[in-house]
């Protein structure tokens, strides 16, 4: 199957590379999940590792698929998955699990592992291939309703985590109750803050200031 990839450390390198198609029998316990890509999105995170600003190749590999904002459709699962079906729309999540008790406890993002695993990103191969694979543990059904705004899943969990963030440290300071939320960056995360949360803060009366996510 080809697949859009890097050389991690040398700037400018995307290019179309080739890979066997992936099956389910490569997730142990029969809990692989087969899925044919429909969408990926495209960020400023991609540019960056193409600039070779940071990012690493898997174990085996001299190059990295690049793509971590996923959108597809299912197409083979193992005997032992009962999440999704051949069929289901899903988006697969980025982070993979290391060895802190941040990823012991299933908060993956919150790691504290100075070496971290990210499809797409670092030390794992991305979604922009034909197909990819995974574990259903990492598999997130979409309604067939939300299909033409899927592959925005993974930018709108970021948007999540800062706001859900910024909410625990004002609780844990309980003085300040401001009532208005300023959204820093006009990209993907900036306007997906604005549009998504904007009229709900509002409506609760948030307490916090100023938000800021990594892109």
């Amino acid at each position: 199957m080809k697949a859009i990839a890097v050389f991690p450390g040398k700037s400018n390198t995307a290019h179309l590379a080739e890979m066997p198609k992936p099956s389910v029998d490569e997730v142990p316990n029969g809990r692989g999940v087969l899925v044919k890509v429909l969408r990926v999105g495209v960020d400023g995170t991609d540019k960056e590792i193409n600039t070779a600003a940071y990012g690493n190749a898997p174990q085996g590999y001299d190059f990295l698929v690049i793509g971590h904002e996923s959108f597809g459709q299912v197409e083979a699962v193992g005997p032992n998955v009962v999440e999704v079906k051949p069929g289901d729309y899903v988006v697969a999540t980025v982070r993979r699990p290391g060895s802190s008790i941040y990823d012991l406890i299933g908060t993956n993002d919150m790691t504290t592992d100075d070496t971290y695993f990210e499809r797409g990103i670092n030390l794992r191969h991305g979604y922009m291939s034909e197909y990819y694979v995974d574990d259903a543990e990492f598999i997130v059904k979409i309604p067939q309703g939300l299909k033409e705004i899927g592959v925005l899943l993974e930018p709108t969990t970021v948007v999540e985590k800062g706001v859900a963030q910024a909410y625990e440290i004002q609780r844990r300071l309980r003085v300040w109750h401001p009532r208005r939320a300023a959204v820093m960056g006009a990209g993907t995360i900036g306007l997906l803050a604005t549009l998504g949360h904007s009229p709900v803060l509002a409506h609760r009366r948030p307490r916090v200031a100023s938000g800021f996510w990594p892109r």
